[in-house]
């Protein structure tokens, strides 16, 4: 199954993900924060993660970071309207991040590069 967690701790911009990702194939989960993004990672997999950056509590940057030591083949978008130079540092050196992109975000840009998470990590994993 192609499962793509989003994680965003606005409800509206969740909404706008699941609508944007509505016709494609996936199954799309949606976490509120950071915490709750690495509890539902740790009962399913996921083969793509999209994040905010600036939420309460975690930072995107540190979620991907904490994905990419728990869940390596697991691909990791960034996905925020104020990064600073320091998070985007961390998430590309640390999080090693597959793709960054700025609210407002092109919806047709986002799924392919999602389509093209999937793929890569179907090369590497399966």
């Amino acid at each position: 199954m192609n499962t793509v967690l989003l994680v965003d701790d606005e409800e509206h911009v969740l909404s706008a993900l699941r609508r944007v990702l509505a016709d494609e194939p996936y199954e799309v989960l949606c976490a509120a924060s950071g915490d709750e993004a690495l509890n539902l990672l740790d009962s399913t997999p996921c083969k793509v993660v999209v994040t905010d950056e600036r939420m309460i509590g975690m930072q995107g940057s540190d979620l991907l970071i904490r994905i990419k030591e728990r869940y390596p083949h697991t691909k990791r978008i960034l996905l925020t309207g104020q990064a600073t130079v320091e998070a985007l540092r961390k998430a590309v050196n640390q999080g090693e991040i597959y793709r960054f992109y700025t609210k407002p975000w092109d919806d047709e840009e986002l799924k392919a590069a999602i389509r093209s998470a999937i793929e890569r990590y179907d090369l590497e994993w399966w």
